[in-house]
């Protein structure tokens, strides 16, 4: 019987036991019953309170009434905290359109039905071990601040926030998330206008040290906000999984270990002001070659990251014309996917054009491989022609493609002068077609 199981038993079996109680406490004289403020702690006054703090101190059980949802009409600040179950109408609290702040922590459960609190501006989940949300209904319309801190939610379903709600910051730390369902998170930031360090702080999604088990196509969706991916663990991020559009501010990602990605799986539209792209200190399990993030024409820092598997030829040659890529370190070995490109201007001399030339040779001499450690990948593409790595081995060399569509084998004027090359075969693959394609586009420019 799983944890959520055994508090709906126990739920079952509390209201069961409460409604006895209550009935039995109502006599001809009418009804008799303690007021939410002699449980929870009531400010300013019992009759109409601003603030309701029910922190279960001596009691884990925590009933709201129908009755109580009167002295609630009034209140802005809830919390709800230390409680093994926690019971609320099951029309929410309707009448409660001042309650615009809610913090609830230290919990073992707790489900938020849509609806629940209908003009809420600021939800704090903290130290919660399973928080079940359904979504925010009414409350679309007003929420401004989501804060999950040291909770686990096993799946964000579609809708939990919409494009209506005019966000100012969300943020995700220390959370632990199975799946987040196409359509989860549709988020719209809305300024207020500030400038400066206040404006920095919000109209942003943060993800912090988290762990998200897998993001369907379009789960998350960030409109006219930045975004900041710190420390955190992404297993499976579907193609569109992460979309920015009219960027605000920078994009940020930062010692994340990231699994199983496409190149469109974060992906930025369009963008509104200086923004830019940082990515580093990250371990990447698998690089897209195509990584969409890292071909924008906005600044980009790709710094520091750690790969185990790209295809390095249309990597390095589809790097963005304003992408600075430094202190990466990369797997070297025999594959040909990763390495055969290092010995391209042996290979072909005089293929590359002398601007793209000089950009490659720069990125060869700033990039390392993990192994051997500290050797730049100009280093091991001198190891390879002097065959002191993969010696003995047939190592393919891939030229840079010609078109996009279509594999095609060297022609006879380019496979003469290399016929009695110990170099190895020369091969051409769809991806490699692409590359020269875009080498010469961008000589041309």
């Amino acid at each position: 019987m799983t944890t959520r199981h055994k508090f709906l038993l126990l739920a079952a079996t509390l209201l069961a036991l409460y409604g006895t109680a209550g009935a039995q406490s109502r006599g001809a004289a009418g009804p008799v019953g303690r007021s939410i403020c002699d449980t929870c702690a009531c400010a300013p006054d019992n009759v109409t309170p601003v603030t309701v703090n029910c922190t279960c101190t001596k009691t884990k059980l925590l009933i709201v009434r129908e009755q109580d949802t009167a002295i609630l009409s009034s209140v802005q600040d809830l919390t709800l905290a230390s409680c093994g179950f926690v019971s609320l109408p099951s029309s929410g609290l309707s009448s409660s359109t001042s309650l615009s702040r809610v913090t609830v922590r230290d919990m073992k459960l707790f489900h938020y039905t849509a609806g629940l609190f209908p003009a809420l501006e600021s939800l704090s989940v903290e130290d919660v071990g399973e928080l079940v949300l359904d979504g925010f209904g009414p409350a679309n319309r007003t929420l401004r601040h989501l804060t999950l801190r040291r909770t686990t939610v096993f799946r964000l379903v579609k809708g939990t926030v919409t494009a209506a709600a005019p966000l100012r910051r969300v943020l995700f730390d220390r959370v632990d998330v199975d799946e987040i369902e196409s359509g989860a998170l549709d988020m719209s930031f809305v300024s207020d206008g500030d400038n400066g360090q206040l404006q920095a702080a919000a109209d942003r999604f943060t993800v912090v040290d988290s762990t998200i088990k897998s993001v369907q196509s379009g789960g998350v969706t960030v409109r006219s906000g930045a975004v900041r991916i710190l420390n955190s663990t992404l297993d499976d991020l579907a193609s569109g999984a992460v979309v920015v559009d009219n960027a605000r501010g920078s994009i940020r990602l930062s010692g994340n270990r990231l699994g199983g990605m496409t190149g469109d799986s974060l992906s930025a539209v369009r963008w509104d002001g200086d923004g830019n792209v940082q990515v580093d200190g990250n371990l990447f399990r698998t690089l897209p070659a195509d990584m969409q993030l890292l071909r924008s024409e906005r600044p980009t820092e790709f710094v520091g990251n750690e790969v185990d598997s790209v295809d390095l030829s249309p990597f390095l040659f589809g790097l963005g014309p304003v992408v600075r890529a430094t202190d990466n370190r990369f797997t070297c070995d025999c594959d040909p996917r990763r390495i055969s490109v290092l010995k391209l201007n042996q290979v072909f001399p005089g293929l590359l054009q002398p601007d793209t030339d000089s950009r490659f040779a720069r990125l060869l001499a700033d990039n390392y491989c993990r192994q051997p450690a500290n050797t730049t990948l100009a280093g091991y593409r001198d190891l390879l022609v002097r065959e002191i790595a993969c010696k003995g081995a047939n190592l393919t060399v891939v030229q840079p493609p010609q078109s996009s569509t279509a594999q095609s084998p060297p022609s006879s004027d380019t496979a003469a002068p290399n016929r009695g090359n110990t170099v190895g075969t020369m091969y051409v693959t769809a991806a490699a077609v692409a590359t020269l394609l875009l080498l010469r586009n961008l000589s041309v420019n």
